[in-house]
């Protein structure tokens, strides 16, 4: 009676006990894995401008040819240098078109005011006729011209023009400067010219063996001058088909 007794009294005391337990548990416990951070959102890309498109490369166009007086009136309309020369040579001559003097040296001055050798060739040959009329030296500066934008035949008359004295002071060693230009990109007759100073000692230093060499030049650049310069016995011969 007393054991029993004693258990109904401890009942209840277990009871609390457990239950207090169970609570205690469930507070303490703690999930076994924490809930990861939220991640950022990812930034957005830079925007990358797409590259300009490029321009279609200028469509290639011939020059006309010399009795294409449509063509040439054409190009030069569109500002085609070198058709402009074209068409104030027809207006010179009076190829394909009546003859008409200023319209053609008014073509060539342009020609030249734009960097065309051709057009300052052109217009200093207008001044060497007659044809046009200015300062007596400005065929010498035209050809000079001509010669820095490349054309050999304006060196040529150029260097002609100073060892002349024609509109310009006589000056025998800038013209064989400038022969000597010409001669070493090919020009027969100024490999001529510069050879006739050699063997004169004319604005260069007497070498009769270097005016040879330079006759014997012009001579195998197929300039029959040259091969009677270089042998008067007929032993240098230009080159032949």
């Amino acid at each position: 009676m007393s054991s029993s007794m004693h258990v109904r009294e401890l009942a209840p005391a277990l009871l609390t006990a457990l239950l207090l337990c169970g609570c205690g548990g469930a507070a303490a416990s703690a999930p076994r894995h924490a809930a990861a951070p939220a991640r950022p959102a990812p930034a957005s890309a830079p925007v990358v401008a797409a590259p300009p498109a490029e321009a279609p490369p200028p469509r290639l166009r011939l020059p006309c040819e010399d009795d294409d007086l449509v063509g040439c009136t054409n190009g030069c309309a569109d500002h085609q240098i070198e058709d402009c020369v074209t068409l104030g040579t027809m207006y010179l001559s009076g190829a394909r078109v009546s003859i008409d003097v200023e319209r053609a040296l008014g073509l060539f001055k342009a020609a030249c005011a734009e960097g065309s050798a051709r057009g300052c060739l052109r217009l200093g040959d207008a001044y060497h006729e007659k044809l046009a009329r200015g300062d007596s030296g400005e065929e010498a500066a035209l050809y000079g011209r001509a010669c820095d934008a490349g054309a050999n035949l304006g060196c040529l008359a150029a260097g002609r023009a100073y060892l002349r004295g024609e509109g310009v002071s006589a000056d025998p060693g800038h013209a064989a400067a400038l022969f000597r230009r010409v001669c070493e990109r090919g020009n027969a007759p100024a490999c001529v010219e510069l050879g006739d100073l050699h063997a004169q000692g004319e604005g260069v230093p007497r070498d009769p063996e270097k005016a040879t060499e330079l006759f014997t030049k012009a001579c195998k650049l197929g300039f029959d001058e040259g091969c009677l310069r270089a042998s008067r016995t007929g032993d240098v011969l230009p080159p032949r088909d």
